[in-house]
């Protein structure tokens, strides 16, 4: 069965592997990362990249700059720290803490560059709309992360290797800047997940109680997820589970149960050859007729268009 494919948990040299939660949950919303901006400036200069519609991110890899956004006061940006934005906020990278004007906006770089450098890494996370949606909400407009200043070692080794790829010219630097950017983004949320800094599903991976439960039901999307067996492995009442599910994630666990299921539906949809018949019984739903009429309530499509259409992306049409 699809669900046997998609859901065993691995075991390596005889030793069951534990589930790991951040990477079943960047996989089933269809997470990469792409560069597409490495550029040196000087003077006075201004960048706006935002309207992809994907989340951009902009890496100060050397000097400074400040970001404007219509409903905060102009933030600075010294060479490590990257400013990323989950909901494609409306901004501008600039020189100075002065708003840019229109006709001073992504002006072509000079040629030659003297007196005071900037050297930013601009590019997108992006994520199938879709599912991630829901997930990235609770995050703020935008964060803000100096990551030189990591604690853990291997985050600002991490990041040293992506500057120096974004500033040099060597073979592949391309595919290596966007390869660097995902390890990044990935280090970045293991960083928050564990400060407690991060709310929302995201951030409900590190919480001790909350974190098994989630990881059972992206595991096992099919099984039964009673309130009462889930309020029993996180150890609190079934009201007490309700309450922090609410808090943390915005849904009841039932709420979020179904939604995961949903996101795991649209994952197999897209990515195998299964029938919706499969596909509704590997997430739980009893009939087909159930499952399509939950998922076309879910993503305001049915099901068979959805993989039409997600057939068409892939082949670059419409």
């Amino acid at each position: 069965m699809p669900k046997m494919v998609l859901y065993m948990s691995i075991n390596v040299y005889g030793e069951d592997i534990q589930h790991d939660r951040l990477s079943a949950l960047l996989r089933q919303i269809d997470f990469s990362a792409r560069v597409f901006f490495r550029e040196g400036y000087c003077g006075e200069w201004a960048v706006d990249t935002s309207g992809s519609t994907h989340a951009p991110f902009h890496l100060v890899s050397y000097g400074e700059g400040w970001v404007h956004t219509d409903h905060a006061a102009p933030r600075r940006l010294v060479a490590g720290q990257l400013a990323f934005f989950p909901r494609d906020t409306k901004h501008v990278l600039s020189a100075s803490d002065v708003p840019p004007t229109l006709d001073g906006i992504n002006r072509p770089p000079p040629e030659r560059l003297s007196g005071e450098i900037t050297r930013l890494v601009c590019g997108y996370f992006r994520f199938d709309q879709k599912t991630a949606a829901p997930l990235l909400a609770s995050l703020p407009s935008m964060v803000v992360l100096d990551l030189s200043d990591s604690s853990d070692p291997a985050t600002r080794d991490l990041v040293s290797l992506w500057m120096r790829e974004a500033t040099g010219q060597s073979l592949g630097a391309d595919l290596a800047v966007d390869l660097f950017a995902e390890l990044v983004f990935v280090h970045m949320l293991r960083s928050e997940i564990s400060s407690g800094r991060l709310r929302g599903v995201i951030g409900a991976l590190g919480d001790a109680r909350l974190g098994a439960v989630i990881a059972g039901v992206h595991s096992d999307p099919g099984a039964a997820h009673s309130l009462a067996a889930m309020a029993e492995q996180a150890g609190l009442s079934e009201s007490a589970l309700t309450q922090r599910f609410r808090k943390q994630i915005g849904m009841t666990p039932g709420q979020y149960v179904k939604h995961w299921r949903m996101l795991a539906a649209a994952r197999m949809l897209t990515d195998s050859a299964a029938s919706v018949l499969e596909i509704s019984e590997s997430v739980g739903y009893q009939t087909e007729v159930a499952f399509r009429k939950a998922f076309s309530a879910h993503f305001q499509i049915a099901p068979g268009r959805y993989r039409r259409e997600a057939e068409a992306r892939k082949k670059g049409v419409g």
